[in-house]
């Protein structure tokens, strides 16, 4: 057992090995970046879509009073 120990442990701390899982985890927080930076930009937008849309409902509550 002690064996297996040491074989993983060469595995996993290898060059090639660490590299891999390290590009893999660094690709995988860009992409986590990137989606919350995506969500963001889809709240501001809903945001000031509701805002526009309030907006002309006042306008067109207004325009009926007059009219």
């Amino acid at each position: 057992m002690n064996n297996v120990g040491a074989i993983l442990g060469r595995v996993f701390c290898s060059g090639p090995f660490s590299f891999a899982l390290g590009f893999g985890l660094g690709v995988l927080a860009l992409y986590m970046l990137d989606r919350a930076r995506e969500k963001k930009k889809m709240e501001e937008t809903h945001k000031e879509i509701e805002a526009l849309v309030k907006a002309l409902e006042l306008r067109l509550q207004q325009e009926k009073k007059e009219g």
